[in-house]
């Protein structure tokens, strides 16, 4: 992903899904934004992990599936996401 290697082929390998959330940090080197303009109002790109768990925590709803794809600890993201919907559904 930071090479950019797939970026001209991302939006249509992401096509069936009915949102995207990507992390684009301002260091990334190419923009993820236009990479993924074919997925229209689906596509949302985050700038830092703070956005993309506050987006997340948003739209996901009970029922929703959810997949994370990271090569590293991705900021402890998964916890954290697991853990904020686990605090909205306690106050649900």
């Amino acid at each position: 992903m930071r090479a950019g290697v797939h970026r001209d082929t991302l939006a249509d390998s992401l096509r069936g899904a009915d949102s995207v959330w990507l992390y684009a940090p301002a260091d990334l080197g190419w923009d993820a934004a236009q990479s993924l303009a074919a997925l229209g109002g689906r596509a949302h790109v985050a700038r830092d992990l703070d956005e993309l768990l506050a987006g997340l925590g948003a739209e996901l709803r009970a029922g929703d599936h959810a997949l994370l794809m990271s090569n590293g600890g991705f900021g402890g993201l998964h916890e954290r996401l697991l853990a904020a919907l686990g605090a909205r559904a306690a106050h649900a």
